[in-house]
């Protein structure tokens, strides 16, 4: 049986030929986008995704059903592989096909190969659908990008106008230093720019019954990161004040937070049980499965599957790679999720706090963040609080003339 958000979806978009189904993870978004293909007479069906989701969505599609042909290809296949990229441009040629792209936060640059040939599916398709856990972000291409996907007629607009009407140009520059320009969406004109693509979105959140506690766990840097740590920060804070700080040097800094021997022995030390230990770097999974029994899958593994069924049915922990777990898998079998590391984008945050909370989940939830007294932590768990990009907190704080030495 359909949910009442489901229907509500279907409802919206039968009468047209693109839509954006921003349902947060656990709604049944991929089950809604079936039917809808199934109210429609197309001959083909396909379905662009993370290359690790193509297995649960094909699973998806043999649950629910639908009336023609279908392929699911991964987005790396699509970029990587020119042969697989002509074939389906061939495979499509003069037929009534629906195209959805899943997770279609992978189609916001414009400048990879990925969403140029994506661009190019598209126009071969008569049905367009983008899927999205994470509701649509406030970055300038984020926006344009998946609304030209479905159709440039939405917005229609070129970049320059796009920016230019929607978004407040800022020019940052210290005194004999080239200036740097930023973007940031404007307060004017935003009601039009929501008008504009209001028709074509549908957005929902998951009503979860059941209680969620957020536990904290501080583990503090060891004597040899801590110095690593700040003297990578001392860097960060001089190329800023001659405005040559690069977002990367951000990034790093947080890696030299998580890249910590002694946290991650400690971190082992506090898994006990079924739960599912979500990391940003493979040095992570390396240090801690070395000290504990445990389950692990990274991007390498090829017996994802068989490993998932095994941790069904035990008690002990499953240690995961972002990248590897944070789309497209149903683990509401599991209640308990932590955290060895994050990472600044709060949209991965998001999609593997939702691993468990979804449809089907019947217990309490248990989040557990295993934090630090490292500046940078906190800048990131506010970042992902927040639900803005790293470049957007970067220019805000920018603007607001705040100091970065106190928060890093």
């Amino acid at each position: 049986m359909l949910t009442n958000e489901q229907k509500k979806a279907i409802d919206k978009f039968k009468k047209l030929k693109v839509g954006a189904l921003f349902m947060k993870q656990g709604t049944g978004k991929t089950r809604a986008a079936l039917e809808l293909v199934n109210s429609t007479n197309t001959d083909i069906l396909l379905i662009v995704c993370p290359y690790i989701a193509k297995e649960n969505i094909n699973k998806e599609v043999k649950k629910w059903g639908v009336h023609c042909q279908y392929l699911i290809v991964g987005y790396e296949t699509i970029s990587a592989s020119d042969n697989t990229y002509i074939d389906i441009l061939n495979y499509i040629k003069g037929k009534k096909t629906f195209i959805i792209a899943d997770e279609s936060i992978f189609i916001k640059n414009e400048n990879t190969k990925r969403f140029k040939r994506m661009i190019e599916i598209s126009k071969n398709s008569e049905y367009r659908l983008i899927l999205n856990g994470t509701p649509i972000t406030k970055n300038e291409w984020d926006i344009y990008n998946q609304m030209y996907f479905l159709s440039p007629l939405i917005i229609d607009m070129d970049r320059d106008t796009f920016l230019k009407t929607f978004f407040k140009h800022i020019r940052y520059k210290k005194r004999g230093q080239r200036e740097r320009d930023f973007y940031k969406l404007s307060e004017v004109n935003l009601e039009y720019l929501q008008k504009l693509i209001a028709p074509y979105i549908y957005e929902c959140d998951f009503d979860f019954e059941k209680n969620i506690e957020i536990k904290n766990i501080c583990i503090p840097a060891s004597v040899e990161t801590q110095q690593k740590y700040y003297k990578r920060k001392e860097h960060l804070l001089e190329m800023l004040s001659i405005g040559e700080c690069r977002v990367d040097m951000f990034t790093n800094l947080a890696i030299t937070c998580f890249i910590d021997q002694e946290r991650h022995r400690r971190i082992a030390k506090q898994l006990k049980g079924q739960i599912i230990v979500f990391c940003t770097l493979l040095e992570e999974v390396k240090n801690i499965s070395r000290i504990i029994d445990c389950y692990v899958i990274t991007g390498a593994t090829k017996n994802r599957e068989d490993i998932l069924e095994s941790f069904k049915n035990d008690n002990k922990p499953l240690l995961i790679t972002f990248g590897t777990g944070a789309f497209s898998l149903n683990l509401q079998f599991c209640n308990r999720v932590a955290f060895s590391s994050i990472v600044f984008d709060y949209a991965k945050i998001d999609q593997a706090m939702s691993r468990i909370k979804r449809i089907g989940q019947n217990r309490d939830i248990e989040y557990i963040f295993f934090t630090s007294d490292l500046g940078i932590y906190s800048m990131i768990r506010e970042n992902v609080n927040r639900k803005k990009t790293l470049k957007e907190m970067i220019i805000e704080k920018i603007e607001r003339g705040e100091s970065f030495e106190e928060c890093i």
